[in-house]
């Protein structure tokens, strides 16, 4: 999708209503977490201040995200496992 040649960014507030991690299993048996943090909201608006929308009519945004990971161990695992209801990526 092209967009509008006089659209501008426009940082937005915002607060995050759930956030989780995702557990992958790899062949060598090691558990890998990964959970991303966006840490920036940008919606996409003309110069005019009217925002840009897609052709379904949603509003465009860009957000700037840091990835956090973990490594554990089947052990380390186990015990998120027990705390709370998580699933496993095979």
């Amino acid at each position: 999708m092209a967009l509008p040649t006089n659209s501008q960014k426009k940082f937005l507030t915002h607060k995050t209503l759930s956030e989780g991690w995702t557990y992958i299993s790899t062949s060598d048996n090691t558990i890998i977490g990964v959970k991303v943090a966006i840490t920036k909201v940008s919606r996409l608006e003309t110069t005019n201040g009217i925002p840009v929308k897609d052709p379904a009519g949603n509003g465009i945004y860009e957000f700037q995200s840091t990835n956090i990971v973990k490594i554990l161990n089947r052990e380390e695992w186990e015990t998120i496992r027990k705390e709370g209801d998580v699933s496993l990526m095979v």
